[in-house]
């Protein structure tokens, strides 16, 4: 009898463990482009990757809209719904790549310049989800 009721217990709470990771992953905040990412990208990185800017001419990454954004560099895409750790964009902005090509520029002839800011967690974080929920256009 004991160790039916130790079992029943133990059956007891694995499933609310289970139900409440369930919650918390229905719960996720969806990430909005417009009024989540796109913000984080006009404070950090439109002085660089606007229309008319450096960064544009360099590499072809205009991230001054959701159609730059997704059309990525000269050589290809930058971001890659629901995948991330597959998205330059996210990998520069987390500092997963090497130092010379992380952003925005932090380096110390970028520093000198006035650039460099470094994202905070929250806001690559918040880039991270977006991709991860499928990089829309929302």
């Amino acid at each position: 009898m004991r160790t039916s009721k130790l079992v029943a217990a133990g059956v007891c709470v694995a499933c609310i463990g289970l139900f409440g990771c369930e919650r918390e992953a229905d719960n996720a905040r969806e990430i909005s482009f417009t009024a989540d990412v796109l913000p984080i990208l006009e404070a950090s990185c439109i002085e660089c990757h606007d229309v008319a800017a450096e960064g544009v001419a360099a590499s072809g990454v205009n991230l001054s809209d959701y159609e730059g954004v997704m059309q990525g560099t000269n050589f290809g895409p930058i971001v890659v719904p629901n995948s991330s750790e597959s998205s330059a964009l996210y990998l520069v902005v987390a500092h997963k790549t090497d130092p010379e090509i992380h952003m925005p520029p932090h380096h110390p002839t970028a520093m000198a310049e006035g650039r460099g800011t470094t994202l905070d967690e929250n806001e690559v974080e918040t880039i991270r989800d977006w991709i991860d929920q499928g990089a829309q256009n929302n």
